[in-house]
């Protein structure tokens, strides 16, 4: 029972760092074609942003090596 809730609980923190992800890498594309040669345009992302985007792809790539449930 506790660990159906556990595993239930992983899953949802996979697909929110996947949504984390996917949200920041629109963006980054987004700034990136918007930008031309005469008025380059920057993707400004703040430190607290920054971390949370860093442990959501570190979570996605344990995820793959070790998989997203406990037995």
């Amino acid at each position: 029972m506790v660990l159906t809730i556990v595993n239930r609980i992983l899953l949802m923190i996979l697909i929110m760092a996947c949504l984390n992800v996917v949200r920041h890498t629109y963006y980054f594309i987004q700034a990136w074609v918007k930008s031309d040669t005469e008025s380059p345009e920057k993707y400004k992302i703040s430190n607290k942003s920054l971390w949370l985007v860093a442990f959501s792809i570190g979570y996605i790539i344990s995820t793959i090596f070790y998989g997203v449930f406990i037995k």
